[in-house]
């Protein structure tokens, strides 16, 4: 009586770690688009027209899972690859999961913790106030390079209560014998209740010479029935010399912050700090459930381009937006960036060149299927 009891508790055991509620679900979205850009190269009046990745967002597929451990507390984790619809090959720098990979463990009283790659918190947040989510084409969402999107080897804590949280990140920088290079500390607040979003959020970046990035910034959005309206404030301090890692591995391998080393002058030679002020305000209106048109007006005053060199940068996005099915929607985007003072030839501008003219128009007609 007693060896049969005893050879049941083995599989009692298994049966109650079997008993726990777990799940895994495969998902994704591929979002394409024709678009037209202006001023895309350096020959004169060269203009593109092309397939690619879309305007709303890049397209993907991740694995995400959770598992109920007992007393309300759930082991996740998210694995999502990143790939350009038009070629197959994947995106991020080739990583195979290079959108996100991170697991953690989440409690309603003690709050979430998150280990490994991850979003930077700046942007997880302050997505919130922009009008388009940041959506994927550098010039809807220049701004993001002033922070990075993605942070590896990270861990991010979070808590909420009452509608009010706090998220703290750090990124280790791995590199022997000095902890702070390399790595990125982060702090966000934020509200949400009553149509009402707002937060503000701080950075601090370290390059393997001890330079630093610094990053503040806050918004919010409102929505009063079919429109909503959005508006965000960033500030961006950049040290002379600041450099950010080009491969996984380098200390500060964030490829989508902006470094601030050059100058139109040549390698090596900025000797300021970079500071950049910038303004988006917007707005996005629900026509009808299925319809929705938004406009954003995005504004960089820049000083410390090039030694006492200020610049300014302008972009106006318009988007119209139409749901064939709660998965599938078909766009058109506009866009149109003006570049003023040093920004004109300025490389280390966040969004990018115009082959040395001062503005640059894009419009894009797409489709976006999720799954």
């Amino acid at each position: 009586m007693k060896i049969t009891t005893i050879a049941l508790i083995p599989g009692m055991l298994a049966c109650g770690i079997a008993s726990a509620q777990s799940s895994v679900t495969l998902y994704g979205a591929i979002d394409t688009g024709l678009r037209y850009t202006s001023n895309a190269a350096t020959a004169k009046s060269a203009s593109s027209w092309g397939l690619g990745s879309g305007a709303l967002m890049g397209s993907r597929f991740g694995l995400k899972g959770s598992e109920d451990v007992g007393g309300g507390t759930a082991v996740k984790f998210v694995l999502e690859n990143g790939f350009l619809p038009t070629t197959g090959t994947f995106d991020q720098q080739g990583q195979l999961f290079g959108r996100q990979a991170w697991v953690g463990i989440d409690n309603p009283t003690y709050g979430t913790l998150q280990m490994g790659r991850m979003y930077s918190l700046p942007f997880w947040q302050l997505s919130n106030y922009d009008t388009f989510n940041f959506p994927n084409y550098l010039q809807e969402a220049w701004e993001t390079r002033f922070f990075g999107v993605r942070l590896d080897n990270s861990m991010k804590y979070s808590i909420a209560r009452s509608g009010f949280s706090l998220q703290l990140q750090h990124s280790f920088g791995g590199q022997p014998g000095d902890f702070q290079a390399g790595s990125t500390d982060a702090v966000a607040l934020s509200y949400s209740g009553n149509g009402l979003a707002a937060g503000a959020i701080a950075q601090r970046s370290s390059d393997a010479a001890d330079r630093h990035a610094n990053v503040f910034g806050g918004g919010a959005s409102f929505t009063l029935g079919p429109a909503a309206l959005y508006g965000l404030y960033i500030y961006s301090r950049r040290d002379a010399g600041f450099t950010v890692g080009s491969t996984t591995g380098s200390p500060l391998a964030n490829t989508s912050m902006l470094s601030n080393v050059s100058t139109a002058a040549g390698a090596n030679t900025q000797t300021a700090s970079r500071r950049d002020s910038f303004v988006d305000v917007g707005v996005n209106y629900r026509v009808t459930p299925a319809l929705s048109a938004g406009v954003s007006l995005m504004f960089d005053n820049v000083a410390g381009v090039a030694g006492s060199e200020g610049g300014k940068l302008k972009t106006l996005v318009a988007l119209v937006d139409y749901h064939l099915s709660k998965r599938t929607d078909v766009y058109t985007e506009l866009d149109r960036t003006v570049l003023n003072g040093a920004s004109v030839t300025d490389p280390n501008s966040p969004v990018g060149s115009f082959g040395g003219r001062a503005n640059q128009t894009g419009a894009t007609l797409g489709l976006r299927t999720l799954f």
